[in-house]
């Protein structure tokens, strides 16, 4: 897939996000099914993880590994650092790298540096093969009208305008097509580092979901409930990823 190619589809996919935010700003919405839509990003994030992590070892499987590790690593010192953790909000007893901060702003550059970690999968998806990177995109699209309900919902919450959330979701996951295809063209310029892209994106998109995702929206519904969404997108995903 061609870099132009790339940044016309991610960009497309942003428009998910202000599709989700306006979803995030119904009354119901926020205050039922904000638990559901973060499960079905962990789910979908859960499968993207796996075909990602297949692709990479059918490449090079060591190099794939230990980009994982490196991943998972990086962005675990990025939540860790005085940037990355931020003052939870209600109900939130974990800081995350897309941590609820008491400002708006920090939900939404949390928002962002998400985003950005999804954009190193779909650009190392890109550098594997065009339909690879279709397939992440159309699933990351999926997943940007969960992440951006989640956010819509928040902001809302805090006297947001519809449009004007939506917007905002939509500027946050901007990140994902910039970073993509900056990691495209990383690849293109040294193959040799594609396996360890492959793998960095694995590991981190692991890290959002078990550090990030998941206890979120444990806070917000039941645990059997949540599981059961977590494994079927995830499966959906996979099985599709795969076949693909």
């Amino acid at each position: 897939m061609t870099p132009a190619t790339l940044l016309l589809y991610t960009l497309a996919a942003t428009l998910a996000a202000g599709l989700g935010a306006l979803l995030g700003g119904w009354r119901w919405f926020a205050r039922h099914a904000v638990g559901w839509a973060t499960a079905a990003a962990a789910g979908l994030m859960l499968g993207i993880g796996y075909v990602l992590l297949a692709a990479g070892q059918a490449i090079a499987p060591a190099p794939t590994l230990l980009g994982a590790l490196l991943g998972l690593v990086a962005v675990r010192l990025t939540d860790a650092s005085p940037t990355g953790r931020g003052t939870a909000t209600a109900g939130a007893d974990t800081a995350r790298v897309s941590s609820p901060p008491a400002t708006d702003a920090g939900e939404i550059l949390a928002s962002a540096l998400h985003s950005a970690v999804e954009g190193v999968a779909i650009g190392a998806a890109a550098g594997v093969g065009a339909p690879l990177a279709s397939f992440l995109i159309l699933t990351f699209a999926v997943h940007n009208i969960s992440e951006g309900a989640v956010l819509g919902a928040l902001l809302s919450g805090r006297g947001w305008r519809g449009r004007a959330a939506a917007g905002m979701a939509m500027l946050a996951r901007s990140t994902q097509p910039l970073v993509a295809v900056s990691v495209l063209f990383l690849v293109l310029a040294l193959p040799p580092l594609l396996p360890w892209l492959v793998g960095a994106s694995f590991g981190a998109l692991l890290y959002l979901i078990v550090a990030e995702l998941l206890p979120h929206s444990y806070r917000l519904a039941g645990r059997t409930a949540i599981a059961v969404v977590v494994c079927l997108a995830a499966g959906v995903v996979a099985l599709m990823g795969g076949g693909r």
